[in-house]
């Protein structure tokens, strides 16, 4: 008990000077275990059963002084190898009680870190640590602002760490901006500097210093199309892989989808449009091997995120245009018959099948070009190709049909200019309101219902009567081509179709 004058927090601090040595990430054995252990060790009943009295419970000094005891040896435990995670939990626990204490070292840290290039590994660790202090970085409370102002400096200072060369850095690194950007609202809010009159100092520098999230975002990006560029490239297998890299890059892309949707989806319309416009000419100028499929749909995904109108706008009719001229100029044997690759066909039809998981509202106006791609490629034989349109035709009939969240913002409030009842730094990391919090989802209707009606009509059963008729005709790649439609179109649809037990189905 550190309550009441006790000299407990003296005998702790005695002990762990005593096991200062143990603690270095030097000294490994399997004691480090048991020792980072003890940073998270908690009494094994934490509920109380009654009321203390006053002089007994913890004061604020009290909570302080602990902190400050613990929190060196802690430090230096985050770089232990095999046992850094305790540490790296402990440390968060210790900011959630005075992020003040905790907060600003570990910032400093880091920064020295990114210098020393004899320890890359300190780097990730640090990274790792920063990610569980996030929430206490970024957000504004009674005791410690000052965190976010090192915001920005800290999402332009990790993205070195975007490198292939080591699949662990990156995940770290991607993890720590998935769980900042997932916490604020990428805005300029510089103007607010002019405007409001209630800015404190530590406000104003935030604010100013928000200016530079267009430039982060734009070199981020740049730094994720080289990637991808990379990952697509011939040499890639050759150069990258090693007994070392077990990570999967699947985990990769879908942090790189979050993050580029927190992005679009928590942003201004200024900071978006310039997002969608770096996305688009990216997506436009050039196609890419199907080894990067993953990370080229976390790229659209994210652009349908933020605004599907625009977005379908920007890059469906391209697509469908580039689909129909390599479909006009291709050789129609190769293609439905002898089941050639096309790199460049998987390439849009890939683009393609991502683009039709837009909501369902959006994709109607773009009903005829839709049906004309599937009447023009559903009889492609290519393994890879066809299974790209199977579940193009399941996402469709999906987005068509099913009813599902649409609205996922940090905030309710207009995130544009001008800041004068609003000011978005101020909701960085804090909780929702769920009194205020507005649900959207999308509820299809009739327009949209048909359009799944008629496709359904148009391909599922040509495909069916095709497999009565012809079963014993058909290669074995047409059939199989035949039966990834029936199961693909029976998953996006089959919910809309009443239970065998139904009475809609007594009469039939």
């Amino acid at each position: 008990m550190m309550g009441n004058g006790s000299a407990c927090l003296k005998y702790l601090g005695d002990l762990l000077m005593a096991m200062k040595s143990f603690y270095h990430p030097s000294n490994t054995g399997r004691f480090q275990e048991s020792l980072s252990d003890f940073f998270s060790e908690r009494k094994a009943h934490p509920l109380w059963w009654f009321q203390p009295r006053g002089s007994y419970r913890l004061t604020e000094q009290n909570i302080t002084d602990f902190v400050n005891c613990i929190k060196d040896y802690v430090f230096i435990s985050i770089f232990n190898k095999e046992h850094g995670q305790k540490a790296i939990e402990a440390c968060k626990y210790l900011s959630m009680l005075r992020p003040e204490l905790i907060v600003p070292p570990v910032i400093e840290k880091l920064f020295s870190s990114i210098e020393n290039i004899t320890e890359p590994h300190r780097f990730t660790a640090i990274v790792d640590c920063l990610t569980y202090l996030a929430r206490q970085l970024v957000r504004q409370t009674s005791s410690y602002s000052e965190g976010q102002v090192y915001v920005l400096p800290l999402l332009m200072s990790v993205l070195p760490g975007i490198d292939l060369n080591d699949p662990k850095k990156i995940y770290t690194t991607l993890k720590f901006l998935n769980t900042v950007l997932s916490l604020i609202t990428c805005v300029d809010c510089s103007s607010a500097v002019q405007i409001r009159d209630d800015l404190t100092e530590i406000e104003k520098q935030v604010c100013l210093s928000t200016k530079l999230f267009e430039n982060f975002i734009s070199t981020f990006l740049d730094r994720v199309f080289q990637m991808i560029e990379h990952l697509s490239s011939d040499m890639f297998d050759t150069t990258v892989i090693t007994d070392e890299v077990n990570i999967d890059y699947r985990d990769i892309e879908l942090l790189l989808e979050s993050i580029l949707r927190n992005i679009t989806g928590q942003c201004s319309s200024k900071i978006y449009w310039f997002v969608q416009e770096k996305l688009t000419n990216f997506l436009s100028g050039a196609y890419f091997s199907p080894k990067v499929k993953g990370f080229v749909s976390a790229v659209v995904r994210a652009l349908l995120h933020g605004n599907p109108v625009e977005a379908l706008k920007c890059v469906l009719p391209k697509t469908c245009e580039s689909i129909e001229k390599i479909m006009n100029h291709a050789d129609t044997t190769e293609l439905f018959i002898n089941g050639k690759e096309d790199l460049e066909l998987i390439w849009y039809l890939t683009l393609f099948s991502e683009l039709v998981r837009a909501r369902g509202d959006t994709l109607l106006i773009y009903k005829p070009m839709i049906m004309s791609i599937f009447n023009r490629s559903i009889h492609i034989v290519h393994k890879y190709s066809y299974e790209i349109l199977a579940n193009a035709a399941r996402d469709l009939l999906e987005s068509l049909s099913y009813v599902y969240p649409i609205e996922y913002r940090l905030t309710i409030e207009n995130l544009d200019e001008p800041f004068i009842d609003f000011l978005p730094i101020r909701v960085w990391g804090q909780p929702v309101d769920f009194d205020r919090f507005q649900m959207q989802y999308h509820i299809p209707n009739v327009d949209e219902i048909d359009f799944a009606c008629e496709f359904v009509k148009a391909f599922l059963y040509s495909e069916l009567t095709l497999l009565n008729e012809k079963i014993l005709k058909l290669s074995n790649q047409e059939r199989s081509r035949s039966l990834s439609f029936v199961y693909n179109i029976a998953l996006g649809y089959f919910h809309m179709i009443p239970r065998i037990e139904s009475e809609q189905l007594a009469d039939l």
